[in-house]
């Protein structure tokens, strides 16, 4: 049983570290950004932003009335902001 907390430990970490790069690229922009890139930008921080985690322990979605975090959105909008 604590391996199996320690990977769900370990997942949580890596969804939250996703997500923290998301919002941060989400949030930037550099002199050569395309309109289209912006937008996509300000669209993936607004989804970020609305379906943010509760809290960093044990957390549940923001956006979807304290259903389980990440949700489909934020996934979506992580891989939105952060394609790589």
């Amino acid at each position: 049983m604590p391996d199996r907390l320690a990977a769900m430990g370990e997942d949580l970490h890596q969804q939250l570290t996703a997500y923290d790069r998301a919002v941060n690229i989400a949030g930037s922009t550099y002199p050569e950004i395309s309109r289209d890139e912006r937008g996509a930008r300000e669209l993936a921080g607004r989804q970020l932003a609305l379906h943010a985690p509760s809290d960093r322990t044990s957390p549940t979605c923001q956006g979807c009335d304290g259903g389980p975090w990440p949700c489909s959105t934020v996934q979506s909008a992580i891989k939105y902001a952060d394609p790589r």
